[in-house]
């Protein structure tokens, strides 16, 4: 399977900003993985990161665009800005909402703030999302691609197996230098807001030497596909990076909360 890093996040469809560059790495030879995931077997990819505010950005203004901002499918799906507080100290919640969407400050901030509903709608956009983009390539470079496919949150037995992962060096240089790459396109070194947090960093802070995978053990804890259940490590309940099993249980969005999509290849 090959993982494609290129020009453009794939799954978005049209994006207006340069974007690292293209790196395309073999992992065998079946199908291309989505954009910024990782292969873990001829079925599944995993998201290299949580996801990030630049990404769930992406999905809000689409929906904005086709709803409206009064939309019920767009207000149902915005964060709760007051627990973003929690992580950034001396910003209130109409503060962070407006640096979310007027500029790029949080733009590689762990996504936080959403509900389990909330971001299997989202796995399901980008889906979609993926799905047009596909369409419109031509025929050739579209048969690299699976049939069909979904993003959706991973199980905990999924997100568990991610520790038999193992990345070959030149693999894991490519990762670090398409992190590196979006660190230094969104600033992450001058950005004193994200800076200020004692308590999360940029979802490409912090990779696994071993997996190619970033943020497992501290950061966020993330969503699985079990409602209530949420796997690794946070900020407020770190793990070791040798425990791949340690479950965080949720009713309600947190800021210690996230996620990540796994992408299946059905067909």
């Amino acid at each position: 399977m090959k993982a494609l890093f290129p020009l453009v996040f794939i799954f978005f469809g049209s994006n207006t900003n340069p974007e690292p560059n293209c790196i395309e790495c073999d992992q065998d030879r079946q199908y291309i993985c989505a954009s910024n995931t990782l292969a873990m077997n001829f079925k599944l990819c995993m998201d290299m990161a949580e996801v990030s505010g630049r990404m769930y950005k992406i999905y809000l203004l689409d929906l904005k665009k086709e709803y409206g901002v009064t939309g019920a499918e767009y207000t149902s799906s915005l964060p709760d800005w007051k627990l973003w507080e929690q992580l950034y100290p001396g910003k209130t919640a109409t503060e962070i909402s407006e640096l979310f969407f007027e500029t790029t400050t949080f733009a590689l901030a762990p996504m936080v703030g959403v509900s389990y509903d909330q971001a299997v709608k989202f796995a399901a956009w980008r889906t979609e999302a993926f799905r047009k983009e596909l369409d419109s390539m031509d025929e050739r470079d579209r048969a690299d691609f699976p049939k069909k496919f979904e993003f959706r949150l991973p199980t905990p037995a999924e997100w568990s197996r991610m520790r038999f992962m193992t990345q070959e060096k030149g693999m894991l240089k490519q990762v670090d230098k398409i992190a590196s790459a979006y660190e230094k396109e969104f600033k992450t070194s001058k950005n004193d807001v994200l800076s200020s947090s004692n308590k999360v960093h940029d979802v490409f802070y912090n990779m696994d030497q071993k997996l190619g995978l970033f943020g497992l053990h501290d950061n966020v804890a993330e969503m699985t596909s079990e409602k209530g259940i949420a796997m690794g490590g946070s900020w407020n309940n770190k793990s070791t990076r040798a425990d791949f099993n340690k479950k965080s249980e949720y009713n309600t969005p947190q800021a210690w909360l996230g996620f990540r999509c796994i992408f299946e290849i059905i067909e």
